[in-house]
C-alpha cells in the first residue's frame, strides 16, 4: 500500500510541487470515508484515491488549480449535485499544497541577509541563503535554513521558480545584486526586493529598462529600496522592515 503521507513529506523535502487531499468529514453514503487521501502531482498523476469518478475529477482539477498556492483550504462536496453520484452523500476535502511555506530566496549572507533569513524562517517562509563566498555560508548555521554556496549564475539555474517565489538580493556588490534581480524578472515571482539607495536603484532600473527583453511593469515592481518606510539604522532593523514587507506581500496572496 502506497504511504501518501511519506510521499507527500518527500515531496517538501526535495522541493516538489504536489498537493496533499484529505476527506476531512463525510455524511451519508460516499464512496470512501474520513482519512482517504490522495497526492496530485503537477501533471495530472494521482497516487491514491478519494473515491474515484465524477467526485476524484473535481478534486484533481482543484488540486491542480492549487499546485502554486502557499495556503491551503477545505471544500465541501454535494455527491448528489456536484458529482452527480448515486450514493448522495456529502464529503469535504482538505488540500494542502506542499510549498505551503512560501520559498524565500536570500542572496547574500552579509549581516542583513544572515538575520533577514533567521527572521523569516520563523514566519511561515522557507529559507535558502545563497552566497558566493563559502566562509559567510560557514559561520553560525541555523537548522529550518538551507544554505547553498556557488556562483550566482549556476545557483540561479537550479531554482524552480513558481507564482509564489520570494527573491531578495542583498549580496556583498551591487553588480551581483542587479544581475541577479535582471534574472529573476523574467521568471514567475511573488516578490523581488534589492537592497540599494535610492540613487543606485534608479540607475539599475534604467539599465534594465534599456534591456528589451524586461517588461516596464515589471520592473516598476521592483522593491527597491527594499523594506518599509520607517527610521532604521541597524541591520536588525533593516532586516524587520523588510521581513515585514515579505509577510505583507505573502498574506495578500495567500
Amino acid at each position: 500500500m502506497v504511504d501518501i503521507f511519506s510521499l507527500f513529506q518527500e515531496c517538501k523535502l526535495k522541493g516538489q510541487v504536489a498537493v496533499l487531499c484529505l476527506i476531512s468529514f463525510t455524511s451519508g453514503s460516499t464512496p470512501r470515508k474520513i482519512g482517504s487521501k490522495m497526492l496530485v502531482h503537477p501533471n495530472g498523476t494521482i497516487d491514491g484515491s478519494v473515491g474515484g469518478g465524477k467526485i476524484e475529477h473535481l478534486v484533481i482539477q482543484e488540486a491542480l488549480l492549487m499546485m502554486n498556492s502557499s495556503s491551503s483550504k477545505s471544500v465541501d462536496y454535494d455527491l448528489s449535485g456536484d458529482a452527480a453520484m448515486q450514493c448522495g452523500g456529502k464529503i469535504t476535502v482538505y488540500f494542502e499544497p506542499s510549498q505551503s511555506r512560501a520559498n524565500l530566496y536570500i542572496f547574500g549572507a552579509g549581516h542583513i541577509g544572515k538575520i533577514l533569513a533567521r527572521y523569516a524562517s520563523e514566519f511561515s517562509f522557507q529559507v535558502v541563503l545563497l552566497d558566493n563566498r563559502a566562509e559567510m555560508l560557514a559561520e553560525n548555521q541555523l537548522p529550518g535554513i538551507k544554505y547553498l554556496n556557488g556562483e550566482y549564475a549556476i545557483l540561479l539555474q537550479n531554482i524552480n521558480f513558481t507564482a509564489s517565489t520570494f527573491v531578495v538580493s542583498t549580496t556583498h556588490k551591487h553588480i551581483h545584486d542587479e544581475e541577479i534581480v535582471e534574472y529573476c524578472l523574467q521568471k514567475p515571482h511573488a516578490y523581488i526586493g534589492m537592497m540599494a539607495s535610492k540613487r543606485k536603484a534608479a540607475l539599475a532600473r534604467k539599465k534594465w529598462m534599456e534591456n528589451s527583453i524586461l517588461d516596464k511593469t515589471k520592473i516598476e515592481q521592483v522593491f527597491a529600496p527594499i523594506g518599509i518606510d520607517i527610521h532604521c539604522e541597524t541591520p536588525e532593523e533593516i532586516a524587520i522592515s523588510v521581513l515585514a514587507q515579505l509577510i505583507d506581500i505573502k498574506n495578500k496572496i495567500d
